[in-house]
């Protein structure tokens, strides 16, 4: 039975399904121990569509000019020309490394501007949501994959939302969604009735920290401090804040 649905986010290409609820599983127990609650790992799937992104070794890696021709059609060359100047791509290479930046241009720009990968890495989200999923938890790129997918599905069952290390109030980001924003906010998420966003102390992805800004006041943010650790997905599972939240989604 799976009652809780988790969707990893960008830069999982080497990994497998089995390695990633390795690591979250535990750590949301560790969350949910805070709260005086618990779950069985039986209960907790993980949508994984890392694969999707690995190199193909017949068809090579995508080449520089590749990654910014894909750069150029999602609109990233101007946000960040706009702020890093002309040199921009060069600049945030120099800042996180060639290769992070090769590897977010490559996932999260391929996903906005090809709609074949699109519904692919959204189908494996549909493939594991099941008539007894109450709860979705999403991390950075995951949370664009687990709102859009929801929706597209308002049928589903799924009650609540919660949202880790975010980047959907981002101002390029937010302009992308489907379906887009109206009037500056940004859909609710088809059959949710609580979403909950977490978002740590000095985590980059979280340009709008508090997502009730972009998508109206029933969404509920927290913030919380991961360290060093900002952005990693298990601090934001095994904080006592995130497992208050899943505690108070499954009803304990």
């Amino acid at each position: 039975m799976t009652t809780i649905v988790g969707v990893h986010g960008a830069f999982h290409q080497l990994w497998g399904p089995h390695e990633v609820a390795a690591r979250w599983i535990p750590a949301i127990r560790d969350g949910l121990w805070h709260a005086g609650a618990t779950i069985d790992p039986d209960d907790v799937s993980i949508a994984f569509y890392g694969d999707l992104f690995r190199a193909n070794a017949t068809d090579g890696r995508p080449t520089d000019e590749e990654l910014l021709n894909v750069a150029q059609d999602a609109g990233l060359t101007d946000v960040i020309e706009a702020i890093a100047g002309p040199d921009g791509l060069e600049v945030i290479a120099q800042a996180v490394g060639k290769q992070t930046l090769r590897q977010l241009i490559d996932q999260l720009g391929r996903y906005f501007t090809n709609d074949e990968l699109r519904a692919r890495v959204q189908g494996r989200l549909e493939a594991v949501v099941t008539e007894q999923t109450r709860v979705i938890i999403a991390h950075s790129m995951g949370t664009v994959v687990a709102y859009e997918t929801l929706c597209r599905h308002p049928e589903w069952p799924v009650e609540t939302l919660v949202t880790i290390g975010s980047p959907l109030g981002g101002d390029w980001l937010f302009g992308h969604l489907r379906p887009m924003p109206a009037d500056g906010v940004g859909a609710w998420p088809g059959s949710v009735g609580h979403w909950c966003n977490v978002a740590s102390v000095g985590d980059r992805a979280c340009e709008e920290p508090e997502l009730a800004n972009r998508f109206g006041p029933r969404v509920v943010d927290r913030r919380v401090d991961n360290g060093h650790r900002a952005h990693d997905p298990e601090p934001y599972l095994n904080a006592p804040t995130t497992g208050r939240l899943l505690a108070e989604a499954l009803g304990g």
